[in-house]
């Protein structure tokens, strides 16, 4: 199983947006999608490093990120590569 970690905050449209992708992305790879919330006090970082770029999506196992806008192609190619 993949893991992936969405970068959101709450009251996000997009990040709402790319959960719904998320979902329809379930349905064909089976993956662990960890939620960080960047206005979280413990994540003084992340708030920093993606204030203006929410939502992203990580894989631990890589240093690239997927920025917003993506789609459930962008996803599977993010995730072959």
């Amino acid at each position: 199983m993949q893991r992936l970690i969405l970068y959101t905050k709450q009251n996000c449209h997009l990040c709402d947006q790319a959960e719904q992708i998320l979902q329809a992305v379930y349905r064909d790879i089976p993956l662990e999608v960890e939620q960080v919330d960047i206005a979280a006090p413990q994540n003084i970082t992340a708030l920093a490093k993606y204030r203006e770029r929410i939502p992203v999506l990580s894989r631990p196992s890589r240093e690239t990120e997927l920025d917003w806008p993506f789609s459930v192609a962008d996803i599977k190619a993010y995730l072959a590569g």
